[in-house]
C-alpha cells in the first residue's frame, strides 16, 4: 500500500471514529439542553398555574384541560414536592400514544392540598433535535469529505518531489553521461533524503568507475603474461628433444594457463554484464546465430552421432545485444552437444516468446538449482569452467528473461522465456 493512501485511510478511520462518538455525545448533550429548556418553560407554566388558583382561592372539583396538558387531582398521600420525567400520554385527537415532558407539584388550596401535573409534548422537541443531529451529520461529512480531498490533494502535492526523486532513483543509470539530479523540496525530511541520495549516487558512480577501470586494467595487465606464457608453451612443445616427462609437465603448464586466460576473460564478462556495459540493444535473428553455432559444433555432432530437430517460426526476431545474444546462445547449445550420450537427440525450438533446447541424457546428479551458480559442473570435464550457464543466467536478468530447467522423459530441458 502506497504511503499517501495508508494516511489518508489513517485519517480517515480516525475522522469516523471521532466522527460517530462525537455525534452520540452530541446527541445527549442536545437533549439534556433541550430537557433543561422544557423543564423552565414547565416552571413557567407552574407560576402561572399556582397564580391563577390563587385568585380563584379554591377548587372544589379537579378539573383536567387536555388542551394545555394540566391535570390537577385532589391529594390523599403526601407526594414529592416537585419531579420531573418523561412519560407517555394517549393523544385522542391523533390516536396515539406520544411523548411528554412531565412536572408534578403539590399545590395547598385552603385545606385542600392537590396534586398538579403539567405536560409539555416532546414529539415536535424530538423531531427538531432529529433535524438538527442530521443536519450536523451531513454537515460533518461534508467537512471530512473536504478535508480528506485537501489534504489528498495537498499531500499529493508535498510527496511529488519524492516519487520524482523515486522515479529517477529507479531509472538511474550508472553508464550514463548525464548529470544526476533531484528536484529542490521545502521540506526538510524531503531535502534531506535527496541530499542523502545524491550522495549516495556520485559515491556508487566513483566505485564503479574505480572498479570498471580495474578490471579493465587487470584484464589487460592479466593478459599480457599469459599470453607471453603461452607462446613460450608453444615453443617449447615444439622442441624435439625433451624427454616424455619433460614434455608431460609443459603440456600440463600450458593447459593450465590456457584454462586461466579462459578464466579471465570469462570472469570479466561477467563482470561487464552484472555492471551493465553492454547497453545497446538491436533486433536479433536467433535462427541465424543457433544454425551458425550447430554447424561450427558439426564435428561433434556427427562424432557422437547426435539426431538434431529443429523447430523455428518464422521471423523470430528479440530485442537484445548481439554479442550477449551469441553468447547466450553459444553457451546452451555447447552445454546440450556436450552433455548429450553417443546416439542422443538434440530438439531445438524457436518462437517469438521462448527458445528451449533439450538433450538426451541421464539424470542430474545435484541440485538442479546448483546449474546456474559459479563454478558448480554437471560433470568432470577439464574443459568446463562451471561459469557458462552462470553468464546465462545473468544474461537473462538484464534482459527479464526467465529460464529454466526441468528433466523429462529422458532429456534434459533448458528453456528461456522471453516474455
Amino acid at each position: 500500500m502506497r504511503l499517501l493512501n495508508k494516511i489518508t485511510l489513517n485519517l480517515l478511520s480516525i475522522s469516523l471514529f471521532i466522527f460517530l462518538f462525537g455525534m452520540v455525545a452530541f446527541y445527549y448533550v442536545l437533549r439534556e439542553q433541550v430537557d433543561q429548556n422544557i423543564n423552565l418553560e414547565l416552571e413557567k407554566r407552574k407560576k402561572s398555574i399556582t397564580k391563577e388558583l390563587d385568585s380563584a382561592h379554591s377548587t372544589t372539583n379537579p378539573t383536567v384541560n387536555l388542551s394545555e396538558k394540566v391535570l390537577i387531582a385532589p391529594l390523599d398521600k403526601p407526594r414529592p414536592l416537585i419531579s420531573f420525567s418523561d412519560t407517555l400520554l394517549f393523544n385522542p385527537d391523533e390516536n396515539k400514544y406520544a411523548i411528554y415532558r412531565h412536572l408534578g407539584f403539590v399545590k395547598v388550596i385552603g385545606d385542600q392540598s392537590y396534586f398538579i401535573q403539567i405536560f409539555k409534548p416532546l414529539e415536535e422537541t424530538d423531531r427538531l433535535i432529529v433535524r438538527i443531529v442530521m443536519m450536523m451529520n451531513l454537515l460533518i461529512i461534508i467537512i471530512i469529505i473536504t478535508l480528506l480531498i485537501a489534504n489528498r490533494h495537498s499531500s499529493r502535492q508535498d510527496w511529488k518531489v519524492f516519487y520524482d526523486s523515486i522515479e529517477k532513483i529507479n531509472n538511474y543509470d550508472v553508464n550514463s553521461f548525464e548529470a544526476f539530479s533531484l528536484k529542490h523540496s521545502d521540506i526538510k525530511e524531503f531535502a534531506d533524503l535527496n541530499r542523502v541520495l545524491l550522495t549516495m549516487t556520485e559515491r556508487i558512480k566513483n566505485d564503479y568507475l574505480n572498479l570498471k577501470e580495474y578490471i579493465e586494467n587487470a584484464s589487460h595487465e592479466i593478459q599480457t603474461p599469459l599470453a607471453i606464457i603461452n607462446s613460450k608453451m608453444e615453443l617449447l612443445l615444439q622442441w624435439g628433444d625433451m624427454k616424455e616427462k619433460q614434455y608431460k609437465i609443459v603440456a600440463d603448464a600450458y593447459e593450465a594457463s590456457n584454462r586461466l586466460s579462459r578464466l579471465n576473460k570469462t570472469l570479466i564478462l561477467l563482470a561487464k554484464i552484472e555492471n551493465r556495459q553492454f547497453p545497446e540493444s538491436n533486433p536479433v535473428n536467433p535462427a541465424i546465430m543457433i544454425n551458425h553455432q550447430l554447424e561450427s559444433l558439426e564435428d561433434l555432432i556427427i562424432s557422437k552421432k547426435i539426431k538434431i530437430t529443429k523447430r523455428f517460426d518464422d521471423d523470430v526476431t528479440i530485442l537484445i545485444n548481439p554479442y550477449l545474444a551469441e553468447i547466450l546462445l553459444v553457451n546452451l547449445i555447447k552445454n546440450a552437444v556436450r552433455h548429450n550420450i553417443t546416439g542422443g537427440e538434440l530438439i531445438i525450438e524457436l518462437s517469438k516468446t521462448r527458445f528451449e533446447i533439450a538433450n538426451s541424457g541421464p539424470p542430474l546428479q545435484m541440485d538442479p538449482e546448483m546449474l546456474f551458480k559459479r563454478f558448480h559442473k554437471a560433470s568432470s570435464s577439464p574443459e568446463s569452467l562451471g561459469l557458462g550457464l552462470a553468464i546465462v543466467q545473468k544474461i537473462c536478468t538484464l534482459y527479464g528473461y526467465k529460464i529454466g530447467y526441468s528433466y523429462k522423459n529422458e532429456m534434459h530441458v533448458m528453456h528461456v522465456d522471453f516474455k
